[in-house]
């Protein structure tokens, strides 16, 4: 608890609060591909990261945010679905490189309901 709360207090950009972050995911994003998970936080540019913290650097550009509220996780997972069978398909958008980023904004005390943003760094197809 207390290095969430460091995190958070680090914390100074949009998305706020922890985020899940998907960093470099093979370029397919195959069912059971490898990628970086990390949890962290968003700040801006020219704040100073903590030499025992990695950080990553997340390009400018466009994002696809998709909200979701029920059941945690199977909801953000069946959005998250969603966005590659729905929602790219049926849109002039893809993936860009960078990091995909999940904000809980609020959830029960036992993490079985959340209501979450999903962010997707996106570019015109």
């Amino acid at each position: 608890m207390a290095e969430h709360q460091r995190l958070k207090d680090l914390g100074n950009a949009t998305p706020g609060g922890l985020l899940q972050v998907s960093h470099q995911p093979e370029p397919a994003y195959e069912e059971g591909s490898e990628l970086t998970y990390l949890h962290g936080v968003a700040v801006t540019d020219d704040t100073p990261t903590p030499d025992d913290l990695d950080a990553i650097a997340a390009p400018a550009g466009s994002w696809a945010v998709f909200t979701t509220e029920g059941p945690h996780p199977r909801v953000l997972q069946d959005t998250w679905a969603a966005t590659a069978t729905e929602w790219f398909p049926s849109n002039p958008w893809r993936l860009r490189p960078g990091p995909s980023l999940v904000a809980v904004l609020e959830h029960d005390a036992d993490f079985t309901t959340a209501t979450c943003e999903l962010w997707l760094p996106v570019e015109r197809g």
